[in-house]
């Protein structure tokens, strides 16, 4: 599973600038609606994003990829993802019509 470091990164912007930083602005900045940012953000892990959001936060943070996200060292939680887990009202839809 990915995990992502946003808290941590965050926690270390707003100490480098002196002030607190709410969520809502790195939304405005990066376009990416808070609701998906507290889901990247949550320990628990397993967000589904895409590489726009990562480039987005990359440049809000100024780091690489790495900086963001970490693969979890428990490799075998989640061997294997298919398009239907991910967006499972996709392929309840498509079964329907089947």
């Amino acid at each position: 599973m990915i995990r992502f470091h946003l808290a941590k990164l965050l926690h270390e912007r707003a100490e480098a600038e002196t002030r607190v930083i709410p969520w809502k602005e790195v939304s405005e900045a990066t376009g990416i609606s808070v609701s998906v940012l507290s889901s990247l953000a949550s320990p628990r892990g397993g967000a589904v994003t895409n590489t726009r959001h990562v480039e987005a936060l990359c440049r809000y943070f100024r780091c690489s990829p790495g900086d963001l996200m970490e693969l979890s060292p428990s490799l075998d939680a989640e061997p294997r993802c298919h398009v239907d887990e991910l967006y499972p009202t996709r392929g309840a839809h498509r079964r329907q019509e089947d």
